[in-house]
């Protein structure tokens, strides 16, 4: 390395003889002025990619803390106000529904209401997990549709134990009403 340096000191005035051509300083300057008007350009996109990814989490973040925790503190009322108004109307007709039941039950056995009994129980034990479940996750769609069901299911149930027993008490009236005395 030494010699090399020797070399360039010794021959320095050859070195330095040489201009560069006539309107080299103007290109340099130009291409350097493109240079920095380009650059600012290119820094630009990777900056706005890095705001915008920090954006997207921010707002996912408070998203999902707004779902698990916020929600979850909230009362399930306030939740869901439309399926506690359904709620109340299907207590209420199957309410109505099980008092015409009683009013006809004259005309059922002691068997039938045994069984009917152990069958409302049977559905009211079904509508406990399902109330269980609602309770440990009351924003799930499908707990709540599953609990509506069930009560769309029970007053069908009980229409048709009115229907039927309508039915018997018809048959039972007729049956006297043809019998002379």
């Amino acid at each position: 390395m030494d010699e090399l340096k020797t070399l360039i000191e010794a021959n320095r005035n050859l070195f330095d003889s040489a201009e560069p051509e006539v309107g080299h300083f103007e290109r340099f300057e130009k291409k350097l002025l493109a240079q920095q008007q380009t650059k600012p350009r290119s820094f630009m996109w990777p900056t706005l990619l890095k705001v915008a990814s920090v954006t997207i989490l921010v707002v996912l973040s408070g998203l999902y803390l707004t779902e698990h925790f916020i929600l979850d503190k909230m009362p399930v009322a306030q939740q869901n106000t439309e399926f506690k108004e359904a709620q109340r109307y299907y207590i209420q007709v199957v309410d109505q529904k099980i008092g015409e039941i009683e009013t006809l039950q004259q005309t059922m056995g002691s068997e039938q209401q045994k069984m009917l009994m152990e069958e409302l129980a049977e559905m009211d034990q079904l509508y406990k997990k399902i109330q269980k479940d609602y309770q440990e996750m009351p924003n799930d769609p499908r707990i709540v549709q599953a609990m509506i069901q069930h009560y769309q299911m029970k007053v069908a149930i009980l229409n048709r134990i009115i229907n039927d027993l309508n039915n018997v008490k018809q048959t039972n009236s007729s049956d006297h009403e043809s019998i002379e005395l």
